[in-house]
């Protein structure tokens, strides 16, 4: 049944990725590059004023995360980092349970629609 997600829009997952470092932005950025290779489209950073107050990037979650993730041994954040989740409701489980493989992640909020899910977090090392 995995493989009915690929190409679907539903399986696509925006990240945004806040409140931090940009050195945090890009260890979560370039841990789900990892874990969903090949699937991620870095979309960039939305600035206010002087420095990025957002990176972004959308996540192709049609499978869940592959193992690769880990290979690069542990990812630490300096900080907590504030990461939102809008996707598929299973796409965004799975980012979810990507993270939550390597960060200790809270649920901050979550707000779900008939074929969306927007969830909040915050995740720490």
């Amino acid at each position: 049944m995995d493989g009915q997600d690929q190409g679907n829009p539903a399986a696509e997952v925006v990240v945004a990725v806040g409140d931090c470092s940009s050195e945090d932005a890009h260890a979560v950025l370039d841990l789900l590059e990892r874990s969903f290779p090949a699937e991620v489209g870095v979309g960039g950073a939305a600035h206010g004023g002087q420095a990025p107050t957002v990176w972004w990037a959308t996540v192709d979650a049609a499978k869940p995360a592959e193992p690769a993730g880990r290979q690069a041994g542990p990812v630490r954040l300096k900080d907590a980092v504030s990461v939102t989740l809008q996707g598929g409701p299973r796409a965004v489980e799975r980012v979810q349970a990507a993270l939550a493989g390597h960060f200790t992640v809270e649920t901050t909020g979550a707000v779900s629609g008939d074929q969306e899910r927007e969830i909040g977090l915050r995740v720490r090392s």
